[in-house]
């Protein structure tokens, strides 16, 4: 069962996905972010790259459907969203792959110079595709930035999922992995 905290970040998330606030994500929000993720890589219509981010993002919507969507309208309401995170929490094999598709999208995505680190700038990238505002993206990089030394690595970024998901410790930084919960 998802603990109050639990369920107020995840319902954030869903928040994050849901682009067009209609109360549902459907295929449109997931395109509507690989638009914004395409046009961040400077991806010219048609071509590879183009067409290989549009793949990533409706086989990740493809495959959130198919687990999520209940009642088979076409969309993942908040509820199936929870429900389907519910799931995800309670099965460990589940979650950590979930949570390593989490953290190579990211990373696969938004380490756009591929130095194998985020930097402020990028993380500030990741922030924009999601519509939040880069000044509170850089307050939160400095959170993620554990050791102080001006980049995340794969394995904070994956501390700061790891508590996103399953911490319930309203301090812990990677709370706010996906922008102020509260």
């Amino acid at each position: 069962m998802l603990t109050p905290l639990q369920q107020q970040k995840l319902a954030h998330y869903f928040r994050l996905y849901d682009v067009d606030d209609d109360g549902c994500v459907a295929r449109a929000d997931f395109e509507r972010i690989a638009e914004n993720v395409r046009a961040l890589h400077l991806a010219d219509k048609g071509t590879p790259e183009h067409l290989a981010i549009g793949k990533e993002y409706l086989l990740r919507w493809e495959a959130l459907r198919a687990s999520a969507d209940t009642d088979e309208d076409g969309a993942v309401d908040l509820r199936e969203w929870l429900r389907y995170w519910e799931g995800v929490l309670s099965d460990d094999a589940r979650y950590l792959g979930e949570v390593a598709r989490v953290a190579d999208r990211l990373f696969g995505s938004f380490d756009t110079d591929e130095d194998g680190v985020l930097g402020a700038d990028e993380f500030c990238n990741f922030y924009g595709v999601y519509g939040l505002k880069a000044a509170m993206a850089r307050l939160v990089f400095l959170d993620l930035d554990m050791d102080g030394d001006g980049a995340v690595t794969r394995q904070e970024l994956m501390d700061m999922v790891h508590q996103f998901y399953r911490s319930d410790d309203p301090g812990a930084p990677g709370n706010r992995l996906f922008g102020p919960i509260g």
